[in-house]
């Protein structure tokens, strides 16, 4: 099932973030010019500038989508928990309501051998209460709607792993009988992996949170990068092109402020519950989206950066 929060199963290294070319537009224009047989370089520096402008904002677009990316998986993480939840307090209630017996046990006979006794009234060669328990585990936790594509097991795994091996035998075994020993086990259990659950939405109610604290810094250092991009710098004035740096730097402070922060969680979450993001992110490029994100932040302030110690060196 989903992550629990001691028996862990897993349903299922930051990738490199590129970086736009900082070289000077200019470089460019004479190619291009050649291509387009250009008799008006100025024409082509237009374009150059718009091309970059245009991949800028591309870029820019995949900050925040990485982070929109982070929350479907959580989304759907959640959705899923949320079901296997109910399932097993739905299982508890279930099994708490079954009739238990007692296992007869085997009696000395005159032969010196030991052999069953008869069943005592009411019990069958596999007591009912035994079925009904089975029954209960395929009709709540194994009829989650993600459970063929997420699990694909049969009960006896299922409980194996939920459960445990011994637990899974007895609810399985052929002739066997819900004991009151074994009902209290199945509820008790059932109660444990709901509990679990419950935890788990817990941390990815936080995660959550944590996602939207990292775009209300990240959008906008992506904007007004993105807005020093688009401005026609060679008609800024000198004290505009400062005061975008020392907006630009104020931004460049919080985003590493926050991917310091980010690194601190994911080394304590994962000294904790090794793999936890690769589980929780194994659906997106990279399993740590929001030091993903900061870093193309922080690559696209030095871009806007960079513009702006142009347009100044050029006066």
């Amino acid at each position: 099932m989903c992550v629990a929060v001691t028996r862990v199963r897993m349903r299922g290294t930051s990738h490199g973030v590129g970086r736009i070319s900082t070289e000077p537009v200019e470089l460019g224009v004479e190619s291009l010019c050649r291509a387009a047989a250009c008799d008006h370089p100025d024409v082509a520096v237009g374009i150059a500038v718009l091309g970059l402008t245009a991949v800028f904002v591309v870029l820019a677009g995949a900050v925040l989508s990485r982070l929109d990316g982070a929350r479907e998986s959580l989304a759907r993480e959640a959705t899923r928990t949320r079901a296997e939840r109910d399932a097993f307090e739905q299982l508890r209630r279930r099994v708490a309501n079954l009739e238990p017996s007692e296992r007869t046990q085997p009696m000395p006979t005159g032969g010196g051998t030991n052999v069953l006794t008869v069943p005592a009234e009411g019990a069958t060669v596999d007591g009912g209460g035994l079925a009904d328990a089975r029954q209960a585990y395929r009709e709540t936790v194994m009829a989650t709607a993600h459970y063929d594509e997420e699990y694909n097991e049969t009960l006896a795994t299922n409980v194996a792993e939920e459960f445990s091996p011994p637990v899974a035998s007895a609810l399985v075994e052929s002739g066997g009988t819900l004991t009151p020993s074994l009902r209290t086990t199945l509820t008790s259990s059932a109660r444990h992996a709901s509990e679990e659950r419950a935890e788990l939405l817990s941390k990815l109610e936080t995660e959550w949170s944590s996602i939207d604290a990292a775009e209300s810094t990240l959008e906008p250092a992506v904007d007004a990068s993105k807005r020093v991009v688009d401005r026609d710098l060679s008609r800024a004035s000198y004290t505009d092109i400062v005061a975008e740096y020392e907006r630009l730097e104020w931004h460049e402070g919080r985003v590493e402020s926050l991917l310091s922060d980010r690194q601190t969680r994911i080394h304590d979450e994962e000294g904790d519950r090794r793999h936890w993001f690769d589980y929780l992110y194994r659906s997106l490029a990279s399993p740590y989206p929001v030091l993903s994100a900061g870093a193309r932040t922080l690559s696209l302030i030095d871009d806007a950066t960079s513009a702006l110690a142009s347009a100044a060196g050029g006066r």
